[in-house]
């Protein structure tokens, strides 16, 4: 059972320095996204009808400067999921989210991104309006669904469709502070509330991602 998150899970994310950071992150965060997978690893794959695969941040490339967020993610590919539609769960210091989509390395992310233009007043109509719309996971930055609207989601698929380095990622933000109030098991429903209009967009993916 996920033991919820703690004010300390949200301090590692400001200790200085690579090595010490990745330290906390190591013994306070990873074995609490373990405890996630164990739920939305079987989760995910019965409401997908595919089997999923967890693939816990590393974070190895960084030599320097110490990453300002860490995730789980999840994915169709047992081998990553940097290449294709995936589901994360991850914080950042002042939030944690829950998310679907594609970040830049994203082999199939330009056609997603198409169907995403051409089909925006669909999208607006069937994603919740507090949803959040992330274009750069290193960022905390995002923008709501409510704010963007039909337009708004029209140009942030043509960006996916057109730019290299492009990234969209949807999904739901909790402030540190309520994360620390609720429990475990709220946070796991939360999740699962999250995930659920997620999967509708991976099956919009899926037969593209399988081309």
């Amino acid at each position: 059972m996920f033991a919820g998150w703690t004010a300390e899970d949200f301090d590692a994310m400001t200790e200085p320095g690579l090595a010490p950071r990745m330290e906390r992150i190591r013994a306070r965060i990873q074995p609490k996204f373990i405890q996630l997978a164990e739920h939305f690893e079987p989760w995910l794959a019965e409401k997908l009808g595919v089997p999923m695969h967890t693939h816990v941040a590393k974070h190895a490339r960084r030599t320097v400067h110490p990453p300002e967020s860490t995730w789980v993610a999840f994915s169709s590919d047992s081998r990553g999921y940097k290449k294709h539609p995936h589901f994360q769960i991850g914080l950042f210091s002042t939030h944690v989210f829950a998310v679907f989509g594609y970040i830049d390395e994203g082999i199939d992310k330009a056609a997603f991104g198409a169907r995403v233009a051409a089909e925006s007043e669909d999208m607006f109509a069937m994603l919740p309006g507090d949803f959040a719309v992330i274009e750069d996971h290193t960022s905390p930055d995002f923008k709501l669904v409510r704010d963007l609207g039909a337009d708004g989601l029209r140009r942030v698929g043509e960006r996916l469709a057109a730019v290299k380095k492009a990234e969209m990622l949807v999904g739901r933000t909790i402030v540190r502070d309520e994360a620390v109030r609720m429990t475990g098991e709220a946070f796991v429903r939360w999740v699962e509330e999250t995930f659920a209009p997620g999967c509708a967009l991976y099956e919009i993916a899926r037969p593209i991602a399988q081309k």
